[in-house]
Parts: C-alpha cells; structure tokens; sequence
C-alpha cells in the first residue's frame, strides 16, 4: 500500500491538490492508519460507501457520495477520463432500488439526528467555493474563511461590498485587507479555526468598527506612526487642517505640515 501510494498517487501532479495526498505529504504516511470498517458484497459496496460518508464526513474525502464526484471540481484531464468511463456505467434498475431503499427512513444515517456544530462546519466549508484570507492593517494573516458569504454574514456586511474589498484591496473598516489567495506563500493563519472563540473577537471587533467607511493613518515627516483616525473628518477636527486637504494627500502617502497621511499602513 505504501510504494503504490508513493508512485502512484503521491508523485502524480493531478493529485497534489488533493486534500489527503497533501496531508500525507505534509505529516507522513506513518501518521496514518488503513483500517477496514465493514465487509460487503461488490453489489452493495456503493450504498455503504455513501452511508458512511454522509455518516462521518471525513475531512480528507474529496467526494460526498459513493462513487460521485459531487462537491468536488476535477482538472479538464480527469472529466474527460471520467466522461469516457461514464459512458460504460449504466446502474441497473435493482442497484438504483437497493440505494433507495438503504437510505430510506431508519436506515438514513441522519434519521431522528441533527448534525454537529463541527458537522456544519464541514458542510460550509464544502460547499465553498473561495476561500478569504483576512489579514490585518499590518498584513498579518489573522485567519482564513471558506466563503465571502460565510464572512458577509457574520460581520453584517453583504456580499458585493466583501468582493469590492478584495478586488480594490482597501483597507475594510479602518484595520483588514481581504484577499482570495495569501499574499505570500508561507503564510500562516494566527487563529486555525474560523469558528473558535479566538475567531470570535475577531469578529466583534469587525462589527465594533462597522462605523469606519476610510481610516486615515498619520504620520511625522520621519514616517513615524502618530495615530489612526476612523476617518477625515476625526482627523480635520483634531489637526486643524481642512477635510479636502487631508483627503488629497491621503489618496497618495503624500506630506502636508509636517504629517504624511495615508489610507493605509506605511511600510517601515
């Protein structure tokens, strides 16, 4: 099992995207185990897979359903393969009525049954089809959500204005940049999980500076940080210099009476 893995699936570059071949590169083959879960006959080897699927959800299962590709989105190379193999699978009417009958009433694994919080979580995150990164004003990566509408959601925001973020890369509410892809690489979420308690200051803090349409950073003539305002006119009442004045250099990092002001953080 562990050469096959090797040759077979671990080197092939169709696979590397796949989530269990990039954990067992990740953490290695002898961080996991094959176990046999049931014995059955080839005819109803489709309905069970499907049952234990739907039952347990693993994480690392890129199909939903027995033998389907539901939820999951293959290279062009592999529909076509798929598409050839189609063609040759036809079920029989008695298979058809034997996985009807296996997930009917009692037998459904979800009969009389709610799902989990976790559960929930991975039938969101399955169903996503971009994820966001949220990083903050200082571009750290805070933490990463698996849709713009789970995101949207939780901070009472609404789907364009979260895809206007991204596109523009402004800074949203005064303190975060959102992005679909991590601005580099090696970059490591400080909060795991998006749903945890650490996630859920995070999104106080969002919806506590819901106010903040354009924060404006200022600094000294020496780029040393002076304050953050929730936006101009905080500023024009504190420094004494005019709204439009402050917005026109603002738009560009420029200097005006001995200040820089910025629409975001200046790089040190």
């Amino acid at each position: 099992m562990k050469n096959y893995l090797n040759n077979t699936f671990l080197k092939s570059k169709q696979n590397n995207n796949i989530p269990i071949v990039k954990a067992l590169l990740k953490y290695d083959q002898s961080n996991f185990t094959l176990l046999i879960i049931e014995h059955v006959e080839a005819q109803f080897l489709l309905v069970r897979e499907t049952y234990f699927i739907t039952l347990v959800m693993p994480y690392y299962n890129v199909l939903k359903q027995g033998y389907s590709s539901l939820g999951y989105k293959h290279t062009k190379e592999t529909k076509e393969l798929l598409s050839e193999l189609a063609k040759n699978r036809v079920h029989s009417d008695v298979t058809k009525g034997l996985i009807a009958k296996a997930l009917t009433g009692e037998n459904n694994p979800f009969y009389n049954k709610s799902h989990s919080i976790e559960s929930k979580v991975r039938i969101i995150e399955a169903k996503s089809a971009y994820p966001v990164y949220v990083y903050n004003s200082f571009k750290k990566l805070l933490v990463i959500f698996p849709s713009v509408s789970t995101l949207a959601k939780l901070i009472k925001s609404n789907h364009p204005t979260i895809v206007d973020a991204i596109k523009q890369q402004d800074v949203f509410r005064g303190e975060w940049y959102f992005t679909n892809t991590p601005y580099n690489i090696s970059d490591t979420p400080l909060i795991t999980e998006w749903i945890s308690k650490e996630c859920d200051k995070l999104i106080l803090d969002l919806n506590n500076n819901s106010h903040i349409r354009k924060a404006v950073f200022v600094y000294d003539v020496y780029k040393n940080f002076i304050r953050k305002y929730d936006g101009v006119t905080d500023a024009q009442r504190d420094l004494n210099i005019n709204h439009s004045t402050i917005k026109k250099y603002a738009k560009v990092g420029g200097s005006y009476n001995g200040y820089i002001f910025s629409y975001e953080r200046l790089k040190n």
